[in-house]
């Protein structure tokens, strides 16, 4: 059963996407960089330690995100208070001095809560946004980033995005489709992902069998511009699903980049 969706970002600002993963065990959140090639268990290298206090029972979710649109990866970090938190990168990958101190940037709503949470820039500002998929509902928002990390004004009021199937889960969005245009991904109770164009409301069933899945991030692997996505096994096994290009089969069969990842509840 999926627990987490995350949102790939380059913390060394190189354009090349790294992995952000946190160990529920110890709380430690941890930078895999990214080679920026697809090539087995060497695709990312050794992880880097960039913080540490992130427990699960109180940060319960934690993922990668640009919020100043310089091209390194800043982290956005939800409480068990419902709270939410920016952690802005410093200037790159520099061990536990990569993040600066958390500013607070927002909390639930009055009257909406959200029962899943994903990340994607959804207007191409180079920004991040936040999707949401309303609680008990088939209605999924859009929470925008206004463009500018500034306490509780950093984003602005909800808005309709979307309305998918009552068990279905926004993973977050891309360009599967190739057309220029970010779709929804969506993953269904039967294990098909599917691309949503929200403009048109055209839905596109692109794959199969996710249904395994505790983890689905949205990423580039290779560097070419397309989304990739990878995927955690309940054995531990990162596998990769490079995007091929073709409409007809988007995803090539999937490579193990990484074992042993039974700590980690996190990837983004």
């Amino acid at each position: 059963m999926l627990t987490y969706t995350g949102h790939s970002g380059s913390f060394r600002g190189n354009g090349v996407q790294d992995l952000l993963t946190r160990n529920y065990k110890t709380g430690e959140l941890f930078v895999h960089p990214g080679t920026g090639r697809l090539d087995g268990l060497r695709t990312y290298g050794e992880p880097v330690l960039v913080g540490t206090g992130f427990a699960a029972d109180h940060h319960v979710w934690v993922g990668a995100g640009d919020f100043t649109g310089d091209g390194t990866a800043d982290v956005f970090a939800l409480t068990i208070e419902k709270q939410a938190y920016i952690y802005l990168n410093t200037g790159g990958l520099n061990g536990t001095g990569t993040l600066a101190e958390p500013i607070h940037v927002g909390g639930k709503l009055p009257d909406i809560t959200y029962d899943t949470i994903a990340l994607a820039d959804l207007d191409g500002d180079g920004k991040t946004d936040i999707i949401g998929r309303q609680e008990g509902t088939s209605l999924v928002d859009t929470i925008p980033f206004t463009g500018t990390v500034n306490g509780t004004n950093s984003f602005g009021d909800p808005f309709r995005l979307a309305e998918i199937g009552e068990h279905d889960i926004p993973l977050g969005a891309a360009d599967i489709t190739g057309d220029g245009e970010v779709d929804l991904l969506v993953l269904h109770p039967d294990g098909g992902l599917s691309a949503l164009e929200t403009a048109t409301g055209t839905w596109h069933r692109i794959s199969e069998g996710w249904g395994e899945a505790l983890i689905i991030d949205v990423t580039d692997v290779t560097g070419d511009g397309r989304p990739d996505l990878l995927a955690l096994g309940p054995d531990g096994s990162l596998l990769a699903h490079v995007n091929t290009g073709n409409p007809d089969q988007v995803f090539a069969p999937p490579v193990v980049v990484a074992k042993g990842w039974t700590d980690f509840n996190a990837i983004s």
